[in-house]
């Protein structure tokens, strides 16, 4: 009895060693991939970036006034308008300055006149030195009164200094008007201006500003290049240095005086390269940093140590050992992956 009791037991054992066996290796087929997010690196790249809020601003704004007075007859321009360079913006009344006008080239003639006879007998030698230089100073006096006489008929035109948009207008037509008295007031924006102020700590900086881009959201603008116009080399009352950038407008002009400005300013820093790392991809162990590799070839991750040397202050990790800069890394969920285990990618930041 005992020796067939034996190997039936033998074969039982047998057969559930298989099943369990068999069972193993297929719940290990069966194993499900995990879903990940994932960032690809940018390289070696070690910039610093500080953000800073400002508002556009105009290259100048210039009052406009009529250098005689009269009374205003013709305003050829409104608030808003574009203007060109040397483009007549108002007129005065010109008849005064006509007459004075005319009144001048009489006298002028007259004494040109004079003074030509006087030097034909000075030549002749029937005429004192003296008396010659006297008529020369009248004609010099009529000519200069000639030239002012026409210079004010010019000048009942306003004509527009430089090209830009009229901001304000001071007066309608039919008014009086002084010399003087401003009459518009012109923005020049042949370029514009952004300002904001550096707080005492990053003032030192501004000599290393590299590459500076601005973010005008509300003119659906980003990434506009800018340069450094000045620094001031005083702080203003809220103990911050002011300083001016300038930008080009579009091609549209939709940048306008008075937008707000993100400033996203890149500043080397002069300790060394180094690669740029999410702080969300980066995980402890031990006592060590690391990161999840994402292998594209057979979609598993592999876990990377790395050295790090600084935290920036855009959410970065300055990483300067352990990686190429080519990588891809995971950025979510890094403590619930195992080595060599496949994975799924939730994005497409690839």
């Amino acid at each position: 009895m005992r020796k067939q009791t034996l190997p039936l037991i033998t074969a039982l054992v047998l057969v559930a060693i298989s099943m369990v066996s068999c069972g193993s290796k297929g719940e290990a087929k069966q194993t499900p991939a995990r879903y990940v997010k994932v960032e690809q690196l940018g390289g070696n790249n070690n910039n610093e970036e500080l953000i800073f809020h400002g508002q556009l601003k105009e290259k100048k704004e210039v009052s406009i006034a009529f250098k005689v007075g009269g009374q205003v007859y013709n305003v050829l321009v409104d608030e808003g308008d574009y203007v060109k360079k040397n483009q007549v913006i108002a007129r005065i009344d010109p008849r005064d300055y006509k007459i004075q006008l005319q009144s001048a080239k009489a006298q002028f003639i007259q004494v040109e006149g004079e003074y030509a006879r006087y030097k034909e007998l000075y030549k002749k030698n029937k005429l004192p030195i003296n008396t010659l230089e006297k008529m020369e100073a009248g004609y010099l006096a009529a000519k200069s009164g000639c030239e002012a006489a026409q210079n004010a008929l010019n000048d009942t035109e306003l004509k527009a200094p430089f090209e830009g948009y009229i901001y304000r207008k001071n007066i309608s037509n039919f008014e009086n008007v002084a010399p003087g008295q401003s009459i518009f007031a012109l923005l020049d924006v042949s370029h514009l201006e952004v300002h904001f102020s550096l707080p005492e700590s990053k003032v030192s900086t501004a000599k290393r500003f590299k590459d500076i881009e601005c973010d005008v959201q509300t003119a659906g603008l980003y990434g506009v290049k800018a340069e450094v116009l000045s620094v001031n080399e005083k702080a203003n009352g809220n103990d911050m240095f002011d300083v001016r950038l300038m930008v080009n407008n579009n091609k549209d002009n939709v940048l306008k005086p008075g937008m707000s400005v993100k400033v996203r300013i890149q500043l080397p820093d002069e300790t060394g390269s180094g690669v740029m790392v999410p702080l969300e991809a980066i995980f402890q162990n031990e006592g060590k940093s690391y990161v999840w590799v994402f292998n594209r070839q057979n979609s598993v991750v592999n876990k990377k140590a790395i050295q790090i040397s600084k935290l920036k202050n855009n959410g970065m990790m300055s990483v300067s050992s352990g990686l190429s800069g080519k990588e891809t890394v995971v950025i979510a969920g890094v403590y619930s992956l195992t080595d060599n285990q496949p994975v799924k990618v939730l994005n497409n930041k690839l």
